[in-house]
């Protein structure tokens, strides 16, 4: 295949301890979905298989693909339909309301069903999760009464690096449910958000993404590399357009070469006429002419490049960030459409 996501296997172990040293002996629940933001989650599982973490998705589709290849925990964070499913393959869950405790309790009585399930506390994102303690004390009773206990009790932060007191009153109510568990359960507690794993939280668990791929701390390291390859090379003539709707016109003869990777596979079209790349000895190569779906064009007037040669299309999402005026999270999870191979290296 022309095109290729690498996987630097060293830069994520490199993470993923380095994340462990601000959070010392609590566990970590790697988030891998949206296909590990855009890594390959397969990639990724294979890579961390030594690793004392669990997995997080999205839902449950993504968790019974990531059960192909791991064995470890999964939690499933959104919302889930299967539960039988869900329980024969022992992948954990979260759950939102009273309403939904009560109908598993049910079902677990009804149909013999062993769930293991983490509720989600809604301390301010407002996004999903109880509010009230009246409503984690009926989930008590309730459980109580069918012989169940939370395996999880969890609150996601929405604004750790740009509201420090809101994120104080967030923390305060969670440690206020937190309280409230029984003492002879066994729940962990847990604790999300961009850099929570940076925030001193108090938490049994925490759940990392972004930084295990490389962001959020100057020490951290990107894991994720694009290349692809000059496939074509043409000659275009003063005056001449490139691309579609003509949103380049050649200021004077030159040499374009196409690259056969284009937002179909993640590569955001408002980079057109803006993005630079690079090939393996360095020289710099501007696009001209708007991103296609499956192709970009580059400006080769100035260079040897050829046919074949390998181009170097993104090693830091921040280079793309910085143009869009968007997230790394944005960048990555764009190449969850990458239609190419994804390559583990040491």
């Amino acid at each position: 295949m022309f095109n290729k996501i690498f996987i630097n296997k060293k830069n994520l172990l490199h993470n993923l301890h380095y994340v462990e040293k601000f959070i010392k002996d609590k566990k970590i629940c790697v988030m891998v979905k949206a296909n590990a933001y855009g890594h390959g989650m397969k990639e990724i599982a294979l890579c961390l298989k030594d690793e004392n973490v669990s997995f997080g998705v999205s839902n449950e589709n993504e968790a019974f693909e990531l059960r192909n290849y791991t064995d470890k925990e999964i939690i499933v964070f959104g919302a889930v339909e299967d539960y039988e499913k869900i329980a024969q393959m022992n992948i954990e869950f979260a759950v939102f309301s009273f309403q939904q405790v009560k109908k598993l309790c049910k079902l677990s009585k009804f149909e013999n069903l062993s769930f293991k399930i983490h509720l989600c506390i809604n301390t301010g994102m407002n996004r999903y999760g109880i509010k009230t303690h009246s409503d984690f004390l009926k989930i008590i009773k309730i459980l109580n009464k069918y012989g169940k206990q939370l395996k999880g009790l969890y609150t996601h932060f929405s604004s750790l690096t740009t509201d420090k007191e809101y994120t104080q009153k967030q923390k305060d109510k969670f440690y206020s449910f937190c309280s409230l568990i029984p003492t002879n359960w066994d729940t962990i507690t847990h604790a999300g958000g961009g850099k929570a794993v940076f925030n001193d939280i108090e938490a049994q668990m925490f759940r990392s993404g972004i930084e295990i791929y490389g962001y959020g701390d100057e020490n951290l390291l990107p894991v994720m590399a694009i290349e692809s390859e000059i496939v074509d090379v043409v000659k275009v003539f003063k005056g001449e357009h490139v691309g579609y709707l003509c949103s380049f016109t050649a200021d004077k003869d030159m040499k374009v070469g196409t690259i056969p990777l284009g937002y179909g596979d993640g590569l955001p079209r408002k980079l057109s006429n803006k993005l630079v790349v690079s090939d393996y000895k360095n020289n710099r190569i501007k696009n001209v002419g708007n991103i296609c779906m499956d192709c970009f064009m580059v400006d080769i007037s100035n260079s040897k490049i050829k046919i074949g040669d390998k181009i170097l299309i993104m090693d830091n999402a921040n280079k793309f960030t910085e143009i869009l005026g968007t997230t790394e999270y944005e960048v990555l999870t764009n190449f969850t459409k990458f239609r190419g191979e994804r390559i583990i290296i040491d």
